[in-house]
């Protein structure tokens, strides 16, 4: 069983939020949570990240017993490049969905461990004693530049390609996804880079730390609340879960 809290908003430039976000457990209290940030042009981002999203809703309840946790990254495996599929094929038969993608980004906890999974910039922390630990690889042409060695770290921060994917969920017909067991935290956040993209680790971890911040959901509106006095530029997607 977990203690979770999830809250998406449109931040105060954009008129559409095309993130979307799942927090489920099934009967067997094996938890899944995502966060997905939908790309393409007109509504084709929020169709995109919508159908990720629902597909993994419509499909977890009736999921498990995983025994292992390598039964649950192949499930996770198997069931990502389904909803990849999904996304890819509805792109194609509609025009005016063409080129429409995601990122996705999330945990799945079971009775034997942790998974996280991503394709994309969106991002899994965990919190163990006070410390953030980033548990998820940016996709980014950018983060591929890094560590090529052909720009610093520096340059890196407001490169003018720093949101340029180079993996994202339903662009291509098949799409390699991180899928790694990570630790037991004490705390583990998913989130669009509405946040992490605005507000940095250091802010991050001062909020999660606050003692005010006392419940899964206070974590999140202060998260959120930092997003939006940063500019709110992008739309922004956090969910903060507890393993009880």
């Amino acid at each position: 069983m977990s203690e979770y809290y999830a809250k998406s908003d449109v931040g105060l430039k954009r008129s559409i939020n095309q993130d979307s976000y799942l927090t489920i457990e099934n009967k067997y209290g094996d938890f899944l949570g995502i966060v997905c940030d939908g790309i393409g042009g007109a509504n084709a981002g929020e169709v995109a990240s919508g159908e990720a999203v629902k597909y993994f809703a419509d499909i977890f309840e009736k999921s498990g017993p995983f025994t292992t946790l390598e039964e649950a990254a192949k499930y996770l495996k198997e069931n990502l490049d389904a909803a990849n599929k999904r996304i890819y094929t509805l792109a194609h038969k509609n025009s005016f969905l063409k080129g429409m993608g995601t990122t996705v980004t999330g945990i799945l906890m079971t009775k034997n461990g942790c998974l996280s999974f991503n394709a994309g910039d969106s991002r899994v922390y965990g919190v163990l004693d006070d410390k953030l630990f980033r548990l998820t690889y940016d996709h980014t042409l950018v983060n591929q530049m890094l560590e090529k060695g052909e720009i610093t770290y520096e340059e890196s921060i407001d490169h003018p390609m720093k949101h340029y994917l180079v993996r994202a969920l339903g662009i291509t017909d098949k799409v390699d996804f991180d899928i790694h067991a990570v630790k037991d935290m004490d705390h583990y956040l998913l989130c669009s880079d509405g946040l992490c993209g605005y507000v940095n680790d250091d802010e991050i971890i001062e909020i999660l730390n606050d003692p005010g911040n006392d419940s899964c959901q206070k974590k999140c509106d202060e998260l959120l609340k930092a997003a939006l006095l940063k500019g709110g530029y992008d739309n922004i997607t956090v969910v903060v879960v507890r393993k009880l």
